[in-house]
């Protein structure tokens, strides 16, 4: 009998040790795009591979090209979705003009926090109805520190016409960038709110 105890008495102690470490130590979002990517690797390996075939499947971890939205808690939407396939040709000119902002320091792969969105998640995020994130043609991202707004405001004046670049401010910190066109916009989604045409509050 004693024995039994010892080993009941055990065991719960197991139990709350793992019960205290989901607590206290939740998932990365490394750890949840592996546990997602078991489910659905057909299909994000056919969108690699097409990546690939076109190449830009460099240019930013998979595991962070397929995040749909900052809010995908709040929106009950999943984390991590792969475009359909109508949509994937949108892409390459965006992560081309994503992998010429990295090269000058502007901006990092690994830091997109919103790709495709689905219509629902789009909405439940704050985005427009015509979003690019729509037609898989746009990606928000959060900045380094080092990256000021002027920097990449100098970037877009130059270099924005060309690559039909489009820059979104969030915040001096979140941005979004496409391809659909030249232009710029702040956090009311119009170009007198962008920190390209408003200089950046003095800190």
């Amino acid at each position: 009998m004693n024995r039994r105890r010892a080993l009941i008495a055990l065991l719960s102690l197991v139990l709350l040790a793992a019960c205290q470490r989901a607590l206290f130590s939740p998932e990365t979002a490394d750890q949840r795009f592996t546990r997602w990517h078991r489910a659905h690797a057909a299909e994000a390996g056919a969108y690699q591979a097409w990546l690939a075939s076109q190449g830009v499947a460099d240019v930013a971890p998979l595991s962070s090209l397929l995040r749909t939205s900052r809010r995908w808690r709040q929106c009950d939407a999943p984390e991590f979705a792969v475009p359909p396939r109508a949509g994937w040709a949108q892409m390459p000119p965006t992560l081309r003009l994503l992998r010429l902002l990295q090269a000058e320091g502007l901006a990092d792969g690994g830091h997109i926090r919103s790709g495709w969105r689905n219509a629902r998640t789009n909405a439940c995020s704050g985005g427009s109805p015509r979003s690019r994130h729509l037609a898989n043609r746009a990606l928000d991202l959060d900045l380094a520190s080092s990256v000021t707004a002027a920097r990449l405001c100098g970037y877009w004046r130059e270099h924005g016409p060309a690559l039909r670049m489009g820059l979104g401010f969030y915040s001096p910190e979140h941005i979004h960038i496409d391809t659909a066109g030249f232009r710029t916009w702040g956090n009311d989604h119009t170009r007198r709110t962008s920190l390209c045409v408003q200089p950046p509050p003095a800190l």
